[in-house]
């Protein structure tokens, strides 16, 4: 029988990840220094610096200059399927998800939101703005627009309670199954600053799609503004 060593570095970044759960560190917790961690675990310090340098990019560690390495604030799981996906995925995580909505208008569509919609120039679309809140931190602003020739009536049925997921089945039997999504960086002007309770100029991670529904219609076009100390992007690979 062939046994397979685990290579140092992923075998201590395994132990600085159970370190932290079995020790229970909170976040903000600095940890032991690079002498004491290599002392305990027998490793070299070049493959240690390793091990935190992976753990920092990967958001579960930070580094403070001349004052060491703690603990990041735990990053909620961001799907790249989309803005339901997150939601679903969050709730069944056990986190206490709400949203607040800021606005409700009927707009007529603008080039790019035309465009994104498949509607002509100046069709009467439904914009809703809304801020997610998350175990009472506010964590993104979601804008959509939704066809109102389409769905005529959305934004009298949709609500703070509501799912727009279960809008869109329930009443339009429109199944949102498939859709794209890009992903950009954006600084957070006045206003959104406010709504996030983020400094001014704050790096936010800016994510805009379409989703198609059963039939390859477009059902909505959105674009969020999303808090990167607070969300961490993951995308299921299949071979």
């Amino acid at each position: 029988m062939t046994v397979t060593k685990i290579p140092p570095l992923m075998e201590a970044i395994e132990k600085l990840e159970d370190f932290i759960v079995v020790n229970r560190l909170k976040a903000h917790t600095r940890i032991p220094s690079e002498k004491d961690l290599c002392d305990l675990w027998g490793v070299s310090r070049s493959t240690l610096r390793q091990a935190v340098d992976e753990l920092v990019e990967n958001g579960v560690l930070y580094r403070v200059m001349n004052k060491g390495v703690f603990v990041s604030e735990k990053k909620y799981p961001r799907d790249m399927a989309g803005v339901d996906a997150m939601v679903r995925d969050l709730v069944n995580q056990g986190n206490i998800v709400s949203k607040h909505i800021i606005s409700m208008n009927t707009i007529e569509a603008t080039k790019q939101i035309s465009r994104k919609l498949m509607v002509r120039l100046g069709t009467k679309v439904y914009e809703i703005i809304r801020c997610r809140v998350i175990n009472d931190v506010p964590c993104t602003i979601e804008t959509t627009y939704i066809n109102a020739e389409k769905y005529p009536g959305f934004i009298d049925l949709y609500s703070e309670t509501a799912s727009m997921d279960t809008l869109f089945k329930g009443e339009y039997n429109a199944i949102q199954t498939t859709g794209t999504e890009h992903i950009n960086v954006t600084y957070a002007l006045q206003e959104e600053a406010d709504m996030l309770q983020i400094e001014v100029g704050s790096p936010l991670f800016y994510a805009s799609g379409i989703s198609l529904d059963q039939n390859g219609e477009t059902v909505m076009y959105y674009k969020q503004l999303i808090r990167p100390d607070k969300f961490i992007f993951v995308c299921a690979v299949e071979s």
